[in-house]
């Protein structure tokens, strides 16, 4: 599985997200760990998140680019989700990282770690170039829009226990635990 290894991300800034007319499709799936929504834009995987309320899920990710149309597509990702999740073939998948340049820089550098490999705030910190900013860090890690294929669940915290996760603590572990059992 491990998506960090084989993920070809574009970027995209929120600017010129809004000025290209370009939107989303949507779906839910299933995944060993529960239901998610995925998002696609210009062929990438834009969005994913899990799903355990589909209102919700949808509320947060409309919430993360406010001024975006959404359109449910049924099949919308599923190739993107069996390739994530280890179902697919491994194929790589195409990631459109949108957010601030920061966001960007962060969501990168989490493509970095290598399979199984963990990582404090700090520590992401530093090897970005900014080790007084692991705040900052911190809360770009916490807007990753893409979970599992950009492994924010790998960062933990000062001491190296699981702290902060967008999607829980619970599910953080789960995946962590997941994550070990198909490297």
């Amino acid at each position: 599985m491990i998506m960090s290894e084989r993920a070809t991300p574009r970027h995209m800034s929120r600017e010129a997200f809004a000025a290209s007319g370009l939107s989303f499709t949507y779906a839910f799936h299933n995944t060993p760990l529960g239901d998610v929504i995925a998002l696609v834009c210009d062929g990438a995987l834009a969005g994913l998140g899990f799903a355990p309320d589909h209102s919700s899920a949808l509320a947060d990710m409309q919430r993360r680019w406010p001024k975006a149309n959404m359109v449910h597509e049924p099949n919308a990702g599923a190739n993107f989700v069996m390739d994530v999740f280890g179902k697919g073939s491994p194929a790589t998948v195409p990631l459109l990282l949108i957010g601030g340049e920061l966001d960007r820089a962060v969501w990168a550098g989490l493509l970095m770690l290598g399979a199984g490999e963990t990582i404090t705030y700090g520590a992401l910190a530093a090897r970005l170039g900014r080790p007084k900013a692991a705040r900052a860090i911190g809360a770009a890690v916490g807007r990753n829009p893409i979970c599992v294929a950009v492994p924010c669940q790998r960062v933990n915290g000062k001491d190296g226990s699981p702290t902060g996760y967008h999607w829980g603590l619970a599910t953080k572990q789960a995946l962590l635990d997941w994550e070990i059992k198909h490297l």
